[in-house]
Order: C-alpha cells, then sequence, then structure tokens
C-alpha cells in the first residue's frame, strides 16, 4: 500500500510540476480553442481592491486563462460531454436530432420565440419601400434578399423542446412585404422547394452557413433577379469541377470548431464548386452589399468580384469589406455619395438576425441621403414611437411624463417622438 501511496504521490507531483512548467515555458505546443478570447490581464494588487474584493476575482480569472494545459482540459471534458451526455456548454449551440448542430438563434427565429412586433416590421417595410422609390430616382436599383435558414431547412431535426410559436419574424415581413412594391427574393422559401431534390448538400451537417453548391444556386438565382431588373447581362458563371471532400472547409464546419471538442465531429463529404466566368460584353454593375456572415459565401467563392464591378460589401453596415479585407467604417464615409453612386443596393438578412436587420441602415439612409417630406418626417415620428415602446424604461419615462402633463400616453408618445425628429434634423 505504501508503494501504491508513493507512486499516486509521485504521479500527482509531475502532473503538477508539468502543469507549472506548461504555463510558464508553453513548452508543449497546443492548438488554440476555437472562439475563446483570453483577454484578462494581471491584475495590480493593491490595499484597496485586496480588502474590496475586487482583485480576487479578476487574478481567479486570469490565472484559470493562463492555466498550463488548458485547451487541452477543456476539449477532454467537452468530449466527454458530447460523447456521453450529447451535450455541449459551446455558447448558442444545439445538439438537434440525428446530430444536427445548430445555432439557436436561428430556432429561436424559426420557431418564434422572439419577436419584433407587427408594429416595427410594417414601420420598417413602409420606410424601405421609400428608400427604394430614393434610390431609383437616382437611376439605383433596391434588392432585398432573405437568405435561408438551417433551422427552417432542417425544422424536424430541432429539439421538440423548442415549440412552436403562431407568430415569427420572417412570416410578418413576407406578408408585410406581398404587395408592398418592394424588390425582393425569398431564398429561405425557395431552399425549401430544392429540399432533397439536388444532387449535393445544400447544407453542412456541422456548419450553419450553406455550401458552396448552396451559395451558387443562391448565386444564379440572385442574378436572374437582377438581370431583369436592371435589364442588363451580367457576367455567367458556372462550375466546372466539383470536388467531393472529407476535409472541411470555407465554413463547412463552423459550428463544430465551437464546440473545441478532442477528436473531430463526424461529417459527410461536402461539394466544392470550381466556378469558370465568362465576361466578354458583359455588363458588371457597380454593386454595394449589405448584410450578415451569409453574404460571406459569395465573397470567398470569388463569385461577387468576377461578376460585379468589385466585392464590396458592408458588414452589418459597419465594416467595409473589400476582398475579404476590413478597409474602414461606414460610419466614416460620405454615406449619400457612396449609395447614389452606385447601380444596385442590396440588403440581405438571414433568420438569426432579425433582431439586428436592417442594422442600422433605415436610420442613416433617412438622416442622410432622404429629403425632407412631410411624409417622410411622419415615419420617423413613427419610428420612434415604435422605439420607446419597445424601450421599458424609455415608455416608463413617457408614461411617468404624461401624468405630469396631463396628456393621454399616445400623445405624449408624439412629442417625445416629435422631439427626438426635430433634434436629429437639428443636427
Amino acid at each position: 500500500m505504501k508503494v501504491i501511496k508513493y507512486l499516486l504521490s509521485f504521479f500527482v507531483f509531475i502532473l503538477f510540476g508539468l502543469h507549472i512548467i506548461q504555463q510558464t515555458f508553453h513548452v508543449f505546443h497546443q492548438a488554440s480553442l476555437i472562439g475563446v478570447a483570453d483577454s484578462t490581464k494581471r491584475p495590480i494588487l493593491t490595499k484597496g481592491s485586496y480588502y474590496h474584493g475586487k482583485f480576487q476575482p479578476v487574478f481567479q480569472k486570469y490565472v484559470e486563462e493562463k492555466m498550463g494545459f488548458r485547451p487541452t482540459f477543456i476539449k477532454l471534458r467537452n468530449q466527454f460531454d458530447y460523447s456521453v451526455f450529447n451535450y455541449t456548454e459551446a455558447p448558442g449551440v444545439v445538439i438537434g436530432k440525428k446530430k444536427m448542430l445548430f445555432i439557436e438563434s436561428y430556432i429561436q427565429n424559426c420557431r418564434g420565440s422572439v419577436f419584433k412586433g407587427e408594429e416595427q416590421i410594417k414601420n420598417e417595410v413602409r420606410r424601405l419601400k421609400m428608400i427604394q422609390d430614393e434610390l431609383k430616382r437616382h437611376n439605383v436599383d433596391f434588392l432585398l434578399i432573405f437568405a435561408p435558414g438551417k433551422a427552417t431547412f432542417y425544422s424536424e431535426l430541432i429539439p421538440d423542446h423548442y415549440k412552436q410559436r403562431p407568430v415569427t419574424n420572417y412570416q410578418t415581413y413576407l406578408k408585410t412585404l406581398s404587395g408592398s412594391g418592394i424588390h425582393f427574393i425569398d431564398m429561405n422559401a425557395w431552399f425549401g422547394v430544392l429540399k432533397g431534390k439536388t444532387p449535393y448538400p445544400l447544407y453542412p451537417l456541422n456548419g450553419t452557413h450553406w455550401t458552396t453548391y448552396g451559395i451558387s444556386i443562391a448565386a444564379d438565382t440572385m442574378f436572374r433577379y437582377i438581370e431583369k431588373l436592371r435589364k442588363i447581362n451580367l457576367p455567367e458563371f458556372w462550375w466546372d469541377k466539383v470536388t467531393i471532400s472529407d476535409s472541411m472547409r470555407y465554413a463547412d464546419n463552423d459550428i463544430g470548431e465551437l464546440m473545441n471538442l478532442w477528436q473531430p465531429l463526424k461529417h459527410l463529404p461536402m461539394p466544392y464548386m470550381h466556378f469558370t466566368y465568362n465576361q466578354e460584353g458583359k455588363t458588371r454593375p457597380k454593386v454595394i452589399s449589405i448584410g450578415d456572415s451569409y453574404w460571406w459565401g459569395f465573397t470567398y467563392t470569388g463569385i461577387t468580384a468576377n461578376v460585379f464591378a468589385k466585392d464590396y460589401y458592408w458588414f452589418y453596415f459597419r465594416d467595409i469589406m473589400e476582398n475579404e479585407q476590413k478597409t474602414g467604417l461606414v460610419a466614416n464615409v460620405n454615406l449619400k455619395e457612396q449609395l447614389f453612386s452606385q447601380d444596385l443596393v442590396i440588403l440581405m438578412v438571414t433568420e438569426a438576425t432579425y433582431q439586428l436587420f436592417p442594422y442600422g441602415f433605415i436610420e442613416s439612409f433617412f438622416k442622410n441621403c432622404m429629403p425632407v417630406t412631410s411624409e417622410a418626417r411622419q415615419i420617423k415620428i413613427e419610428g420612434y414611437i415604435v422605439k420607446i415602446k419597445n424601450d421599458p424604461a424609455w415608455y416608463q419615462g413617457v408614461v411617468e411624463k404624461a401624468r405630469a402633463n396631463g396628456h393621454s400616453i399616445e400623445e405624449q408618445l408624439k412629442l417625445d417622438a416629435q422631439f427626438m425628429v426635430d433634434q436629429e434634423e437639428k443636427k
């Protein structure tokens, strides 16, 4: 028994020693954790920070992040949770039926557990129609695209505890857009029609974005619509080669990587298309696209760079991306000059980002590009009323102000919204 105790003690001592050596000198190479940023700086110990309890939690977090073999231990624990309990602690990741991986925000929107409200959506659509009309006055077309969502596409594989609500953002947008005159493409419905009928998968098992085949289908649909809209002939594109690979590329394993497992997840072979283009005698329009991560597919495959005048993308209406490189911020450009010099402005939304859509584009356009008219002013006022109602603290302040001023809540809402528009126009 003594020998066993000594051996165990020696083994623990060796492990502890290796941990200290690795933490200090980083002798052994370890793959970094995907989606995890070690951002805690070593705190400075002072009498005040110690006695007020501010030093201890920060120092504990710092030590945890710098712990030797931390990535290895985390991956081993994650693998155990996944293999034994079919569970993951990866933020936002949901393991569906048949091991299909989802991002929860897609499921929430698909099932209707998050809803912007019909009033807000109607206001957005009204303003988008005004934006489309104003752009057209400058010979710039506007196109709204609903990208497909994996949760909608594989809704039968969503875990049962996500119950379907009667109203969703997607359904309300489609209902409101019907008859509005806004140019839009519903890729979500189109992919549903194609489900089970394509020679290659439209979605990967362990990724949340479309495959390169799905991207090519979407691009072809989009280009055909643009040709009719602008009455032009775009460069032709097709694939002359398809590589079926067990090695995942691009975003085909983006959810799997977030799980940080010890062993790679099982997956199906994915198609990777090699595209060819014919630009001779064709028109390459100047396009600004605004959207979320789904637009990346057109960029990293090289499709937009070869069909449009250049690959120019405003990521979340925040970062200016050209040829996959960030070249500036949208906040720093002359919005009116940029938008009115294009042939086409594309706005894309995926079911995961309805809460963020349209990413501040409407407000910025009305502020910087829209002529001051009574209709534009009224829609701005209605927009602020919706904002106030959706902000509990702001709305409560209006309720208290209405009581103090002897106004009805609706009257006070309108007065406060008018004040906000006045301040905006003064600026």
